[in-house]
């Protein structure tokens, strides 16, 4: 089975309807401005970039343009642009860490209740990625060309980047 039926196969299987919900309230519906990207579209772009282990959100811009099947799993119509690296920031700002890990939180009991993980003994494990950015001037703890960046501990180093958590049932 190729990556692409995988990714597709996962979110179909799982119940992703509540998240759309979850999702939308950061999102203005009507009013004046540019009527939002679809937020429930940027999760499941997200959602790829982790099953996908794509490593930058300049490369998932980048293989969004480049696939047909991935801009269709991430409710891209053919006549828009794939979302942008600094929508991607903004979702995350938007949606806050509070709201992700209730998110994170349900598929996690989701995969229990459907047997695909058993929840008795999970491994958990952190990684640092390091940020193609400097550090702001203004404030040495942020990344200047990616504020998502912070500075955090590399090995025996402190270095520019994020921290990657990754939660997988041990048996």
């Amino acid at each position: 089975m190729e990556k692409r039926e995988d990714v597709a196969s996962i979110l179909s299987q799982l119940d992703l309807h509540d998240i759309e919900e979850t999702l939308s309230p950061p999102y203005h519906t009507a009013g004046p401005g540019r009527p939002p990207r679809s937020p429930f579209g940027i999760f499941k772009a997200l959602m790829v970039k982790q099953l996908r282990s794509i490593p930058s959100d300049r490369e998932l811009y980048r293989r969004l343009w480049n696939d047909e099947a991935l801009r269709e799993i991430c409710d891209i119509e053919e006549h828009e642009k794939p979302y942008h690296p600094s929508q991607l920031t903004r979702f995350r700002n938007r949606a806050g860490p509070e709201r992700l890990e209730g998110i994170m939180n349900s598929l996690l009991e989701e995969l229990v209740e459907g047997g695909l993980v058993k929840g008795e003994r999970l491994a958990l494990d952190a990684t640092f990625i390091k940020a193609w950015s400097r550090r702001d001037p203004a404030d040495d703890s942020h990344g200047l060309s990616d504020p998502d960046a912070r500075v955090g501990r590399d090995g025996k180093s402190y270095d520019l980047g994020y921290k990657s958590h990754v939660a997988v049932d041990a048996d």
